[in-house]
């Protein structure tokens, strides 16, 4: 089968995308049809994760900078900033934390908010 870049657009966000064919042979190995996505990867991430608390672990904090990265449980990262964070929790937070945290969308991309950590 011959695979190619296709540039779609997400039914949720009206974003363009690229579904790439690494995406489309990894599908083929797992025995899966191919099947162009109707959501780009941001909008199917949160469709999977949807609302609610979601566990993470603090991947990465500058304190200077004031953001930082959690690792998500599926091993993707997401991005918060340090008034997302609990300010009781805020002296807390270091690499290798574990977290509760909220996901929102933002301009650009996901974001963890509400940021807790977990006792």
């Amino acid at each position: 089968m011959t695979y190619r870049d296709q540039l779609l657009t997400c039914s949720k966000c009206g974003r363009k995308f690229v579904f790439r064919v690494e995406e489309q042979r990894n599908m083929a190995d797992k025995g899966l049809e191919i099947e162009p996505p109707t959501l780009c990867p941001e909008c199917r991430r949160q469709e999977i994760m949807g609302p609610g608390l979601h566990s993470g672990v603090i991947k990465w904090f500058n304190a200077e900078k004031h953001f930082g990265f959690i690792e998500q449980s599926d091993g993707s990262d997401i991005f918060f900033h340090h008034t997302a964070v609990a300010p009781e929790d805020l002296p807390k937070i270091a690499e290798r934390v574990a977290v509760w945290y909220e996901v929102e969308s933002s301009d650009r991309g996901p974001q963890a908010i509400n940021v807790h950590v977990r006792e």
